[in-house]
């Protein structure tokens, strides 16, 4: 267990910058905080093909944990975990956000785009296939990873040949859960990887800052093309060569802290950044640097907050009496 303990803290970490920086995203998104910085839009461009990707490809690295276990426990497992606090939080949003009387007021546009939920919604979608998986997981253990490889794949390339799965969930599904079979591919080769010696990642390092740094005017290197992919791939194994190098001081910590209520910071961010914008934000005439410094900083510093009273408000990210009814599924 003692061996495992280092790895599982750069996962935490992983997992918590990644949705960190999608709260830093969408506190300088203008039609969502109701301001944009240039440069701060130029540095999230910048973020586009690791963010999400290296998100869903940390919940992936996790699939094999998950179909270990007995079918009913897997499935009662993502109910509790992914399709509660989607629910609760999707009514939560309707009824204070959106106008709708718990739910959304346009709730077949939000069920078709996913609105800010969408992960969650793209992640429900990757378990249910990845059933699929089971009966091989127990008779190859080992050489059934490959079938999630060839899964990233014929997403990634439907998604690029054909322009039926674009847009909305369907299309943030098949790109961005992608990553997720790719992180369940990869799983048992990452620990080879993090020991590679420095001077095979350096020039990866440098080519994928290269290479972000063009995708920044170039939408085509940021997302939906075989390069875009290419690059997010590229980006995601410098990353986890990095990872597990980074001094564990407070902030790392912190970080890691965050990862581990990855699900608290995701669901509650997007309503605190537009409960700001309306009832505090919009009502201050100040320039939009400062107002979205403001907003990045109040919206972090809340969200982070919520992670704290997660102790207090378990019933809000996970479904009351859930160990209850796995041991009776046992």
């Amino acid at each position: 267990m003692k061996s495992q303990a280092p790895r599982m803290q750069w996962m935490d970490f992983l997992r918590g910058l990644a949705v960190l920086l999608v709260v830093v995203l969408h506190a300088n998104t203008g039609h969502i905080a109701g301001a944009s910085v240039d440069w701060w839009t130029d540095v999230n461009r910048h973020l586009t093909p690791f963010r999400m990707p290296l998100l869903m490809f940390m919940s992936g690295m996790l699939l094999h944990r998950s179909l270990a276990k007995p079918l009913p426990i897997y499935v009662w497992g993502k109910v509790a975990a992914i399709a509660w606090p989607l629910v609760l939080w999707l009514f939560l949003y309707g009824f204070f956000i959106r106008s709708g009387i718990g739910v959304p007021d346009d709730l077949v546009d939000y069920l078709a785009t996913g609105d800010y939920l969408w992960f969650l919604m793209s992640l429900l979608l990757c378990y249910a296939a990845a059933m699929a998986f089971k009966p091989l997981a127990s008779r190859f253990p080992v050489g059934h990873s490959w079938g999630y490889l060839a899964l990233f794949l014929a997403m990634i390339g439907t998604y690029v040949s054909t322009g039926a799965v674009h847009g909305g969930l369907i299309g943030s599904t098949f790109w961005y859960g992608a990553f997720f079979f790719l992180g369940a591919w990869a799983t048992h080769m990452v620990s080879r990887w993090v020991k590679v010696h420095w001077a095979v990642v350096v020039p990866l390092l440098l080519l994928t800052a290269l290479l972000a740094n063009m995708g920044a005017d170039d939408r085509s290197l940021r997302v939906g093309t075989p390069a875009a992919a290419g690059i997010s791939v590229l980006g995601i194994a410098v990353i986890l060569w990095l990872a597990p190098r980074l001094p564990r001081g407070r902030l790392v910590r912190c970080v890691e802290w965050c990862g581990r209520s990855s699900i608290v910071v995701y669901v509650a961010h997007f309503p605190i950044i537009i409960l700001l914008r309306d009832h505090l934000f919009n009502h201050l005439d100040i320039a939009d640097g400062p107002r979205v410094l403001l907003m990045t900083i109040t919206s972090l510093g809340l969200t982070v907050l919520l992670v704290g009273l997660r102790p207090w408000t378990p019933f809000l990210y996970v479904m009351p009496g859930h160990q209850r009814v796995a041991m009776k599924l046992r």
